[in-house]
């Protein structure tokens, strides 16, 4: 299964977000163990980065963001995206870039914590705890 996790759940994980952490650490468990293929955008790296300075020291930020870009597809992001998101006029505009991102690594699920900014889209959206629950009855 190929999936493409939006910012909050990268940010979840790296961040040892409580509340949060147990589901995406899960849903990296399957990347490690090569269960699911996953891929996040370069501006989720990027967010990331910017979040992790802000907990942890520089050293270690740019230890969790090199092992990010080791465990995870980066889908570009470039000026056709954000041109093509607003034409979609959506109500999320960061979400929009983010569906325009991973649609040509063709994820079969797309995990975020806030389904809504992607409900105008044709693609199936999980949050992590459900995505960990379809996970553990299969």
């Amino acid at each position: 299964m190929n999936v493409f996790l939006d910012t909050n759940v990268v940010i979840d994980f790296m961040g040892e977000r409580e509340g949060f952490f147990d589901d995406a650490a899960a849903i990296f468990a399957m990347i490690e163990d090569k269960i699911i293929t996953a891929s996040t955008s370069a501006l989720t790296i990027i967010n990331c980065a910017y979040i992790l300075k802000k907990v942890f020291s520089s050293d270690i930020m740019l230890e969790k963001v090199e092992a990010l870009c080791q465990m995870l597809n980066v889908t570009p992001i470039d000026r056709n995206h954000l041109m093509n998101a607003v034409q979609l006029k959506p109500c999320d505009y960061e979400d929009a870039v983010q569906y325009l991102s991973a649609m040509p690594y063709r994820p079969d699920v797309i995990i975020t914590r806030d389904k809504r900014g992607f409900k105008d889209y044709d693609i199936l959206v999980m949050t992590p705890a459900e995505f960990v629950n379809k996970a553990k009855q299969q």
